[in-house]
Formats: structure tokens, C-alpha cells, sequence
């Protein structure tokens, strides 16, 4: 039977990422994210720090340190930094031709980057988007990141701006948009687990996956 993938939107402090990695234990299958800066760079030869510069969101290991420097700018600082960075389309380019590759490869479940509108044309795919209650997402970051209430919101404020501006700069769709995918569910109802199993679920019975 021919590949599939899933592709998986998120609000930050949903747990998007947490439940594709739920999602792909149950299905045997990988699950890429940050994983393909590093591919994309071994494919074209530049340093991994270029990348990191057009990603959709500040990361790495240093992620939180990094964001909670950048907090201290204005807003348009920093979505300037961030937009002048992702203008360059070829290092797009890459990274969506290392998406197409790893979809015509394997059955695979892809999160972020724009990979719903890059596999748009991809005959068995599903697009999901995870949002969450705004509560919820604040108390998620703090516990993860051990960060203030106050610094959770702004976090919460320029990221989501951060990744609306990366999809709807490339893709003919809106990010967040009920119409642009297959699913769209709130985390906060059902919480990370149930939630991943809900979309086990629906993915294995849209796809004709043997459950």
C-alpha cells in the first residue's frame, strides 16, 4: 500500500508535538520536526545555523534562554529579524524538498513547517491542526519552561505570530484555518493522550489503516 503522511499544525502550548510523537509510537512510523533543519542542511552544505534562522520558531537547546532575551525587544524587532531571515525562499525550498523526499520514502508523520501546503498534493495525507484553551497553554509553558505567567503569554503571543507569518507567507491558506486542513481539535477537552488517540482514530479509519 502506497505511503502516508500526517501532518500536524499547533498552536504553541497545544501539544501538537507531543501528540504526533504519541501518534507515530501507535502507527510504527517516524515523526519528523526539527530533525529536518539538520537533513536540509546536510543536503545543501550550509551550517545548521542558517536554517535555525528562517525555522519557524527560535530553538535548539538554548530555545528558552533565547526567546526570553528577545522578549526585551519590541515586537517589530523581532518579527523583523524573523521576516528578513525566512525572505530567503531557496532555504524554504530546501527544506520542502526534504519533506516531499521523506513522504515519497515512508509513511511518516511531519510537524509544522508548512508541511500541510507542501504535501498538499501528496494522494494520502491527512492535515490536523491543534489549538488549546489559552489557560492551558499558558500553564503548559510555565511548567515546562519554569518561565512567569506573564512571560508564557508573550511567548504565546509572538511564536503564534511567528508561525502565522512562516505559513501564510509561503502557503496559499491560512494557518489555523478550519477550511486549510482535515481536522481540527482542541487538546485542552480530552488532554494530550486522548486526544492523540481521537486522532488515531480518525487518521487510521480516513486512510484505511488496519487497525
Amino acid at each position: 500500500m502506497q505511503n502516508y503522511v500526517i501532518t500536524i499544525g499547533r498552536e504553541l502550548g497545544s501539544g501538537g508535538k507531543t501528540i504526533g510523537e504519541l501518534m507515530a509510537k501507535e502507527l510504527g512510523i517516524p515523526v519528523y520536526d526539527r530533525r529536518l533543519i539538520m537533513m536540509a542542511a546536510q543536503e545543501s552544505g550550509l551550517a545548521p545555523e542558517v536554517f535555525e534562522k528562517a525555522d519557524e520558531s527560535p530553538s535548539g537547546k538554548g530555545m528558552m534562554s533565547h526567546i526570553m532575551r528577545t522578549l526585551s525587544l519590541p515586537f517589530g524587532s523581532f518579527s523583523s529579524l524573523y521576516s528578513n531571515s525566512m525572505s530567503n525562499e531557496n532555504l524554504f525550498q530546501v527544506q520542502a524538498d526534504i519533506i516531499r523526499q521523506k513522504a515519497a520514502e515512508e509513511s511518516c508523520i511531519i510537524v509544522g513547517r508548512c508541511s500541510d501546503y507542501i504535501l498538499r498534493e501528496h494522494p494520502r495525507h491527512i492535515d490536523i491542526f491543534v489549538r488549546a484553551n489559552y489557560e492551558n497553554r499558558v500553564s503548559q509553558l510555565v511548567q515546562r519552561h519554569g518561565c512567569t505567567e506573564k512571560e508564557a503569554k508573550e511567548l504565546i503571543e509572538r511564536i503564534d505570530e511567528i508561525r502565522s507569518e512562516y505559513h501564510n507567507f509561503y502557503a496559499e491558506t491560512n494557518w489555523g484555518d478550519s477550511r486549510a486542513y482535515d481536522i481540527c481539535v482542541n487538546s485542552s477537552i480530552l488532554g494530550i493522550e486522548e486526544t492523540a488517540k481521537l486522532l488515531l482514530t480518525f487518521v487510521k479509519k480516513a486512510l484505511g489503516i488496519a487497525q
